[in-house]
């Protein structure tokens, strides 16, 4: 039969580390652990305990290594904390005590050692050391974490990375240092014996220039606009060395990128004087926004924006003919950014009332109302 599921009280009692003395883990402490759950006894606490801090000490290395531990602990599904390393407060329930790197440790717990565990068992009757395969599913966990929430994040991630891999395979750009996968620690160069920089770049005044373009087709585009979001970006990429950056690593960018990206993402979502075509204020316009906070970045998915305008409209107390204007003007502006938009022609701009209206067979006099009532609904998301 399946081990049950510990317990949240068991999990997280032992998941701060001021509840264990402090233990080198050994490599084998993971095949160890999984060992010893083969029979019905209760794994032996010692061994537990190692097992814990060693996936404990794995979580925070995969963590810097993607550039998620300076990220708010929400970039991963674990709400009410500021930062990894907050503290614990003294009272409340296990899971509070254990804090917000303890709470990721239990979910992980629970991803490797009991959704995994029956596979384990069955690699460790083929092998002698299962301790590699234990950090793959590490990986896989911080994967599926932040792909699910912090889809904006992990959008731009596989963008920039999509368009790195294009400059490389074409010779513009070469990799110095690193794996052959492009990852947050890729040294990359325009010259095989480009000098490396002897400290961290700031690149951030670079992309902010960028978004003036990219956006809001960095965060919205699918399907047949992807292509040329990444061919963009790639271009920009190439323009580096006439800034001067003749090396860099990839996080020097994507973070950057990302932080822009976020801050005029959530501009728009919070901006109630901004229309909803106005989705990329220039970088001058957000600095003195100030950014909405978790309930809005764990919502930075297009498609649930989308979904949860369009529920509101059919909710809103308007008559019949309002609420279906109100609907086919929702969805010509989001098939302006979503999945099936074709490219606008170049200088078309944003089209006049009186053009608009013959598109969508709405009296031009009624749209200024109509906007003005999507002006209500779209803040009011966060």
């Amino acid at each position: 039969m399946a081990k049950a599921r510990p317990s949240t009280q068991f999990v997280t009692a032992h998941s701060s580390a001021q509840h264990w003395p402090r233990r080198t883990s050994t490599p084998s402490v993971f095949t160890a652990f999984v060992g010893c759950l083969q029979g019905p006894a209760t794994p032996d606490a010692d061994l537990f305990h190692d097992a814990w801090h060693g996936l404990r000490a794995a979580l925070v290395q995969e963590l810097k290594r993607r550039g998620l531990w300076q990220s708010p602990p929400s970039y991963l599904g674990v709400c009410g904390w500021e930062r990894w390393d907050s503290e614990p407060p003294a009272a409340g329930s296990a899971a509070r005590r254990a804090g917000a790197l303890g709470e990721l440790v239990a979910d992980c717990y629970a991803f490797i050692f009991v959704d995994r565990l029956q596979s384990l068992k069955r690699q460790l009757q083929e092998k002698a050391d299962i301790d590699g395969l234990i950090h793959l599913n590490i990986r896989h966990f911080v994967h599926e974490r932040q792909k699910e929430h912090d889809p904006l994040g992990f959008r731009i991630f596989e963008l920039l990375q999509e368009a790195v891999e294009g400059a490389v395979s074409s010779g513009a750009l070469h990799m110095l240092a690193g794996d052959k996968k492009v990852r947050n620690d890729t040294l990359l160069g325009f010259e095989r014996e480009a000098e490396v920089p002897s400290g961290p770049l700031d690149l951030e005044p670079i992309v902010m220039r960028w978004n003036d373009e990219l956006m809001p087709a960095l965060v919205t585009a699918r399907s047949r606009q992807q292509p040329a979001v990444v061919q963009r970006l790639r271009e920009c990429l190439l323009d580096l060395p006439r800034c001067g950056v003749a090396a860099f690593r990839f996080r020097e960018l994507l973070d950057p990128l990302k932080k822009d990206a976020r801050r005029r993402w959530a501009a728009f979502l919070a901006e109630e004087e901004t229309g909803p075509v106005a989705l990329a204020p220039a970088a001058g316009q957000v600095a003195a926004i100030e950014l909405p906070g978790t309930a809005v970045e764990s919502r930075q998915s297009f498609e649930h924006l989308t979904r949860w305008v369009s529920t509101s409209i059919d909710h809103l107390e308007a008559d019949p003919r309002t609420r279906t204007q109100l609907t086919t003007l929702w969805h010509y502006l989001w098939r302006q950014h979503g999945e099936d938009a074709e490219p606008e022609r170049t200088g078309a701009g944003v089209p006049s009332y009186r053009q608009l209206g013959q598109r969508l067979n709405i009296p031009r006099e009624r749209l200024p109302a109509l906007f003005a009532l999507l002006r209500q609904v779209v803040p009011h998301y966060r």
